[in-house]
């Protein structure tokens, strides 16, 4: 766009130069304007095939910038820059989430970690704790609140985008 060509011939090198599924999906909107579809109805239908966020930016953007003019160049630069900005967040998001999941796992395990050092090293510490019923009712009480607190961290950590 910035370096004079329209829309079309722009479409045309994004088919020629980038790899499937998004030429197919290009090659496509290029096939309905030459078979006389306005360029607005074909990106209209790209974008109801492709129900993404950007994609229905880069539509509505083009779409606009056909019926009021404006520099297109400078539009699809800032779209470019919006998409980059909001993949690095969600790639930290998730780093971030997969580091509070691990966490959560390693918190929720450390009690049945615990259970199996003692037996190991002082059986006769932790016995009672499965002869008794006093001892299997703490079991039980402790299975259950690991039980929650590994849903409750679960659920703190996993963050929709």
């Amino acid at each position: 766009i910035s370096s004079g060509l329209s829309v079309t011939q722009c479409m045309d090198r994004v088919v020629e130069n980038l790899g499937q599924p998004i030429a197919q999906e290009f090659s496509l909107v290029l096939s309905q304007v030459r078979l006389g579809r306005t360029l607005e109805e074909a990106l209209t239908e790209f974008g109801e095939r492709n129900p993404m966020p950007d994609v229905q930016m880069f539509v509505t953007a083009i779409n606009i910038l056909k019926e009021t003019g404006g520099n297109m160049g400078e539009t699809f630069t800032t779209i470019v820059t919006t998409i980059r900005e909001r993949q690095k967040v969600e790639k930290k998001i998730q780093a971030m989430t997969a580091q509070g999941m691990t966490q959560g796992i390693i918190v929720t395990m450390i009690p049945f970690a615990l259970i199996v050092v003692f037996f190991f090293v002082d059986r006769d510490f932790i016995m009672p704790m499965f002869n008794s019923f006093m001892g299997l009712i703490l079991l039980g009480v402790m299975l259950t609140l690991q039980i929650i607190g590994g849903l409750a961290i679960r659920k703190v950590v996993s963050i929709k985008v």
